[in-house]
């Protein structure tokens, strides 16, 4: 009898921006080297945001916040990352409606 495999989602276990923090780094780890692995799991980050920005627009600020502790604590490069993915998916034409830019 052939074995049924449920369809993995990362969208269902990355509930907070630390948990996401947590997956980029742990991808960093076990890369093999080429940066295969950190792509994808840029990628994954990357979809997780947007779709969660157009449930609940309060995740952008939640993220926000974990953008500026990443920074205080010393970790600046994983920080950018995050703060470009962000600005990437405020840009993304769904979630601007939920956002204005007020310099």
């Amino acid at each position: 009898m052939p074995e049924k495999f449920a369809r993995f989602d990362i969208k269902e276990f990355l509930l907070s921006p630390a948990d996401m923090c947590n997956y980029i780094q742990a991808c960093e780890v076990e890369d093999p080297g080429d940066g295969s692995l950190n792509r994808v799991a840029l990628m994954d980050v990357k979809h997780l945001i947007r779709a969660r920005i157009q449930r609940d627009p309060q995740f952008a600020q939640a993220l926000r916040i974990e953008v500026a502790t990443l920074f205080h604590n010393g970790q600046p490069e994983l920080a950018r990352r995050f703060l470009l993915l962000l600005n990437e998916a405020l840009r993304h034409h769904t979630a601007r409606r939920f956002f204005t830019y007020r310099p």
